[in-house]
């Protein structure tokens, strides 16, 4: 038997396989069937949105490259659930992308269809997801003065390139800076528009810029396209190009990063047992969190970094059986609060699809949760919405699709920004033959990313 397929693969043994590798050298293609040993110009680490298009267009531009994704399937924070009995497709997960050259591209590449995006048209229900009780909202969609703040920071669109010192308006909690400039009207908006990024009132306004910027506020007003075929052909099209350069259901397990010009050596943990991969380069994707990044054999530079993250916890979900009439979105809101703005952890929204009876919810959290605990508490919101509606029903809530998007929207604390934490970060790139994209590195809009990955790439292939 191969000695190194003896060791249990799952990424909870990694320190067993870093204190067997003084005995056994994991890194040594010797140890591997020639099958198992993989040699790439370049390794790209997460099949999400940045990853994915890294992989392709590297792919496209000559490149051998190999991706890595612990998921079945690419995508990342794309969900496309495909109805059965009618073929009709639902994204609960991202639902559009700004129409600019970038994303253009990339969908000609792909040979994506596109339609613009309108989003559903439902009656709109405001409510207390508490107690139920319907709540008076009344936010305005008129976003000139908000845009006028965002356009003193023109940088922050395209980049995390801040000043120093920083403005301290960038650094306010996001209710004073609502109160500072009497931007309360729009409040319930920038958090409707900002799902996914946990509480925003307590959080830094330079985080709620990134996550409701001109290019979301863009979309509102037509400026968005979706695949006709559902957001989910995007990667199906994507993993064709790739074709076996694809490694899906699979993590990092170990890895050896040196500091001069010596090829990366990754050791992956597969569904057909571990793979080594030889690379000149690494692009690296996922979030970089110290537990998502300590099979990486990291310095104390890059530790330090990786270990000053916060996070949200994100779920998207599709459910029925719900008694909810139908048409209906129901909106979370608070009627003791700045701009209606509820506390989480709770649903956004519990919305109707294009399915009859199927409704998507958006579930944030502060925390990461479990799954059974979120399920739990959107069962109790759907009894409560039932009273509120007058709805009298037998039916138990099922659960069609639940998918975690957490850890979602890192952030740093106001003192790391002061000392430079973006700063050092781009310091990252090229360090050890690594490069780094995603949403943390630059943006949650996935045309921004592709933007920001398009720039990248001639470095990483110059290097």
């Amino acid at each position: 038997m191969n000695p190194i397929r003896a060791f249990s693969t799952a990424l909870s043994l990694t320190p067993i396989i870093f204190r067997l590798a003084n005995c056994l050298d994991i890194f040594n293609p010797s140890h591997y069937a020639s099958t198992d040993v993989i040699s790439r110009d370049i390794a790209v680490i997460g099949g999400g949105s940045s990853g994915t298009y890294g992989a392709v267009n590297l792919h496209k531009r000559g490149q051998s490259v190999v991706i890595v994704e612990k998921e079945a399937i690419l995508g990342g924070h794309t969900n496309t659930y495909t109805d059965q009995l009618t073929g009709i497709t639902i994204d609960y997960g991202v639902q559009a992308y700004w129409n600019i050259p970038a994303t253009r591209n990339y969908f000609q590449y792909l040979d994506i269809k596109t339609t613009e995006y309108t989003g559903y048209s439902r009656t709109e229900f405001y409510a207390n997801f508490e107690t139920g009780q319907q709540v008076p909202v009344n936010a305005s969609s008129n976003y000139t003065a908000y845009l006028e703040q965002i356009e003193k920071y023109p940088y922050l669109e395209w980049s995390w390139t801040l000043p120093d010192p920083i403005p301290n308006d960038l650094v306010l909690p996001f209710a004073k800076f609502m109160k500072k400039y009497h931007l309360e009207d729009i409040g319930y908006n920038v958090f409707w528009a900002a799902q996914g990024l946990s509480n925003v009132l307590d959080q830094l306004t330079v985080n709620v810029f990134k996550i409701f910027d001109k290019s979301f506020i863009d979309a509102l007003q037509g400026g968005d396209v979706r695949s006709l075929n559902g957001n989910g052909e995007i990667y199906t099209k994507a993993s064709a190009v790739l074709g076996g350069d694809v490694l899906l259901s699979s993590q990092v397990i170990a890895a050896s990063r040196p500091t001069n010009d010596t090829r990366v050596k990754l050791v992956v943990s597969t569904p057909t047992g571990n793979k080594l991969i030889i690379a000149s380069k690494l692009l690296i994707s996922i979030p970089p969190l110290s537990d998502n990044m300590k099979a990486f054999d990291l310095t104390d530079r890059e530790s330090n970094l990786f270990s000053q993250w916060s996070y949200s916890g994100y779920y998207t979900i599709l459910v029925n059986n719900t008694g909810l009439p139908s048409g209906y979105r129901f909106r979370n809101a608070d009627a003791a609060t700045l701009s209606n703005i509820p506390k989480l952890p709770a649903p956004y929204q519990i919305t109707e699809t294009n399915i009859p009876g199927l409704f998507y919810i958006w579930y944030g959290s502060p925390y990461a949760m479990e799954e059974a605990a979120v399920k739990k508490d959107i069962t109790a919101i759907i009894y409560r919405l039932q009273k509120a509606v007058n709805v009298s029903t037998s039916l138990v809530p099922h659960f069609v699709e639940f998918k975690s998007h957490t850890p979602f929207k890192l952030v740093v604390s106001d003192d790391s920004l002061r000392g430079g934490f973006y700063r050092d970060l781009e310091g990252l790139q090229g360090y050890r033959n690594t490069w780094y994209t995603g949403a943390a590195i630059i943006s949650h809009s996935s045309a921004i990313l592709w933007n920001f990955t398009e720039t990248l790439l001639p470095q990483i292939i110059a290097a």
